[in-house]
């Protein structure tokens, strides 16, 4: 009898069968008594950390409560479909069950997901660092330099941090982060004011080191010039809540600007300084209120500019809900898909799907501010429409492809060092928006310029202005893989609660029709013995898929300068690359395009993997500064992203600038 595969399951879990599909676990729906619950479909488990399992199940329909099961002991029973479950032990092998309560009936328990804890991280931070000291002092800018921390993980950066001298370490305000320099130059200060600095290290275990401080005071300045004005047209007031506007404006064209003045109704509520962000979440406000804002810029000697004209926004009415931030689609596999969406106010979450039109509804009554339901069920490389509903707010026009079975043709985007917030990001991400990729690779970088999102009831963050504002036509449309680089250690986390990538949120694999793709994360440790190791050796071996590839934010070969090249990634990786049969390999951080001829042990080799830097995602360029060596094939400064189209015995790799222009193309054959 030949079925297709949702008659296949349909005929399994009527048999009582239940099916292991991906990383998630079809359960069987027993024929019984019509009052009977049904348990979730899915259940879906996912090892955060070594001591933390995340659980998404599919709802049922009519269902009152859910009871989670870890080992066999009752350990919850909620509303909702999620569940966090903290406190286990590392290295450790859980199986957890979940039913459903209908009229205090329960029934039968899901099909079983199996999960493995990570291995613990380094539990000791980094030192502070010591020897800080200024130089170069002038009545705007001083250089910061310091000894580095030690730690027992990989310190990947040193946040910097201003206030006023003796204010207490926890008030001063974090502007910048370090790439790991021991150095900081910090520019647009004040003239003659005293200030305290503070320097941290942080590192990719998401340990924040103790600060090293110290004060100064600029020299004064003899200027009395008033800086350029604010474009009234660069001015933008955003709504969020019946409580919050959110504003936001462009640059002064003055080079000595120092900061921003916002105005309410032509009373002077906040000065932005430098190297802030020009944004500012104005909070406490009335529901079904205007409010006009005005900016001014302040240069280093207190000069202020002319204000901008009236920019006026109205708060919406109490209690309305608006959806802030996606929707937007994560892990997608052949049968199923996660979707996530934020609103400004804690609120239930239902998805309604379907193929062309709305056949199908999850909900979850459980308030929050992030949502996330999980879509089972699904057709391999079908696309679905999709709506979210969050009290009074609903959001339509969405849609997303799940991955195919092998044999079928398809297209992914892949783009790196992006979120910067520029004109160049803008437009490469309506280049991917207005294309027929089914997903969205990134390659690191994704939010700069240190990846935070501290409280999104409060603050318009850089997740808002750089990631979510450009992209959101992008992740609404496709679903979204991302990598990590290094910015996403600087954020406490922020980029793994708003992203939600696979596995432990630093390295997985996932496969996409004749696809088999290997995310690295280069920030963490690689060699042999390492937990990342032992992920590669073991996810590459198993593999069948008809391409391999590997996604990895540091590359292995970059001309950019003599330094480029991440050595660690070239010994600890590349050769696992080369034994596996890996053809091609994704990077980014360098912040341009350059395509190496097919390698194998650094010498050309048809059989070899062919290496990919797409960091010209919009942040910014580097220019070549080394000569172009004899693996190169080609390389260019320019602002960027790649295609890469998929079939079983091809890969077409095109790169396209800013503008739309295809200036690189390569294909692979088997």
């Amino acid at each position: 009898m030949a079925l297709s595969r949702r008659s296949f399951v349909a005929y399994a879990l009527g048999a009582g069968l239940a099916l292991d599909v991906g990383d998630v676990v079809v359960s069987p729906r027993t024929a019984s008594a019509a009052d009977t619950p049904v348990p979730p479909e899915l259940l879906a488990g996912q090892a955060l950390t070594s001591s933390t399992v995340r659980l998404l199940w599919t709802a049922v329909t009519g269902a009152e409560t859910y009871r989670v099961y870890r080992d066999n002991v009752l350990i919850a029973e909620q509303p909702g479909t999620l569940l966090e479950d903290g406190g286990l032990t590392a290295t450790t092998t859980y199986s957890y069950e979940v039913t459903t309560v209908i009229g205090g009936v329960e029934s039968a328990r899901s099909a079983p997901v199996v999960v493995v804890t990570q291995r613990a991280d380094p539990a000791t931070g980094p030192t502070a660092p010591t020897n800080l000291k200024t130089s170069s002092l002038t009545s705007s800018g001083v250089k910061l330099s310091w000894t580095k921390s030690t730690a027992a993980a990989k310190i990947t950066g040193y946040r910097i941090l201003r206030g006023a001298v003796g204010a207490p370490l926890e008030s001063l305000v974090q502007i910048a982060t370090t790439d790991g320099t021991t150095s900081y130059t910090a520019s647009k200060l004040f003239a003659n004011r005293a200030y305290q600095f503070a320097v941290r290290a942080v590192d990719v275990a998401g340990h924040v080191g103790p600060a090293a401080a110290i004060d100064l005071t600029t020299k004064t300045m003899n200027d009395t010039s008033a800086p350029s004005a604010v474009s009234n047209s660069s001015v933008v007031v955003k709504r969020y809540s019946d409580s919050r506007l959110d504003i936001t404006w462009g640059s002064s064209s003055s080079s000595d600007v120092a900061g921003y003045q916002v105005y309410r109704n032509n009373v002077l509520i906040a000065t932005v300084e430098e190297p802030l962000r020009k944004t500012y979440s104005d909070n406490g406000l009335s529901p079904s209120t205007s409010y006009t804002y005005r900016i001014a810029a302040v240069d280093s000697a207190g000069n202020v500019s002319a204000l901008t004209s009236g920019r006026a926004g109205s708060t919406p009415a109490a209690g309305t809900v608006l959806v802030t931030r996606g929707p937007y689609v994560v892990q997608t596999d052949r049968t199923s898909a996660r979707v996530l969406w934020w609103t400004n106010l804690p609120t239930d979450s239902t998805v309604d799907f379907g193929v062309g039109t709305f056949s199908d509804s999850v909900f979850d009554p459980t308030p929050r501010l992030q949502h996330a339901m999980l879509l089972g069920g699904l057709e391999p490389g079908t696309e679905y429409v999709y709506q979210v509903r969050s009290g009074n707010a609903t959001l339509a026009g969405n849609r997303f492809t799940t991955a195919p079975a092998p044999g079928t043709a398809f297209t992914f985007a892949a783009v790196g060092d992006f979120g910067g917030g520029s004109g160049q990001q803008t437009s490469i991400a309506n280049l991917i928006a207005a294309s027929s990729t089914s997903f969205l690779q990134t390659l690191g970088d994704n939010v700069y310029p240190d990846a935070q999102d501290p409280d999104p009831e409060r603050f318009y963050s850089d997740f808002d202005n750089r990631f979510y504002k450009q992209y959101g036509a992008v992740i609404r449309t496709r679903s979204l893989y991302p990598a990590n680089g290094n910015k996403e250690y600087y954020g406490d986390g922020a980029a793994a609660r708003n992203l939600w990538s696979p596995n432990n949120q630093r390295w997985y694999s996932y496969d996409w029709g004749d696809l088999h793709v290997l995310v690295v994360d280069s920030e963490q440790p690689m060699g042999a013995g390492s937990a990342q190791r032992a992920f590669v050796d073991a996810d590459l071996s198993a593999t069948t898929a008809a391409w391999k590839i590997c996604v990895v934010h540091r590359p292995p070969y970059s001309s950019t300068t003599s330094t480029s090249s991440s050595s660690t990634v070239l010994a600890q990786l590349v050769p696992r690359l080369e034994l596996y049969g890996v053809r091609l390999c994704l990077s980014g951080n360098s912040h341009n395009y350059e395509r190496s001829h097919p390698l194998r042990a650094g010498v050309t080799d048809p059989t070899g993997v062919t290496y990919i830097v797409s960091g010209g995602g919009g942040n910014g360029l580097n220019q070549f500064t080394a000569s172009q060596p004899s693996w190169s094939a080609y390389r260019s400064a320019r602002f960027e992203y790649v295609q890469c189209s998929v079939s079983p015995t091809q890969l077409v790799l095109n790169a396209y600038s800013d503008t739309g222009e295809l200036f690189d193309s390569t294909t692979l054959t088997q």
